[in-house]
């Protein structure tokens, strides 16, 4: 399931491999990663590959620029019985942000996991403040289903995360492109 992905026969997602875990290791290890994933603990490479390797019902893409450096990665976790799919999107790369590359790799999965895995739902958080995302989301049909309150503890208090979610005939609404 983990193949490359295209998008106007330029590279946006590639297969994740083992070469690509040093910089996902350093982003995630970031405060800046960090407080967006609400991560309160170090990870390092060798426990990021066990992680990859014992969590086979995710999907995990690279995100490439067009100069082919790695910039940043999509996770979608599917639950096979619910047809369904947890999306995580971030890059990584500050210099690579704002230039399309995040819009693109959710078009893409999207359009996958609608067309190719069969699925019915993608679903994802975001935080209150995280108004780019969350643009991002509403431009391609996603609809907010409610906040979690004080969902995360992360730096000595909670956060609260907001939950949106995309169904297949709603996808195909904003869509008219088959499969991409």
């Amino acid at each position: 399931m983990r193949k490359q992905l295209t998008l106007e026969h330029e590279e946006v997602l590639i297969t994740y491999e083992a070469k690509h875990d040093k910089k996902t290791v350093d982003w995630l290890n970031s405060p800046e990663l960090k407080s967006t994933f609400g991560l309160n603990y170090p990870i390092d490479e060798s426990s990021h590959r066990t992680w990859i390797e014992t969590n086979q019902n995710v999907l995990i893409w690279a995100i490439v620029s067009p100069t082919g450096e790695h910039v940043g990665n999509v996770l979608l976790t599917v639950t096979e019985r619910h047809r369904s799919g947890y999306f995580q999107i971030y890059i990584g790369e500050p210099s690579a942000r704002g230039q399309g590359l995040g819009e693109k790799a959710l078009k893409i999965t999207l359009s996958r996991a609608f067309n190719q895995l069969g699925l019915h739902r993608i679903w994802l958080h975001s935080f209150e403040k995280n108004m780019i995302a969350e643009r991002l989301y509403v431009k391609q049909g996603f609809t907010l289903e409610g906040t979690e309150r004080d969902a995360l503890f992360h730096d000595g208090s909670y956060i609260s995360q907001r939950r949106w979610s995309l169904l297949k005939y709603e996808w195909h609404e904003y869509n008219d492109i088959e499969d991409l």
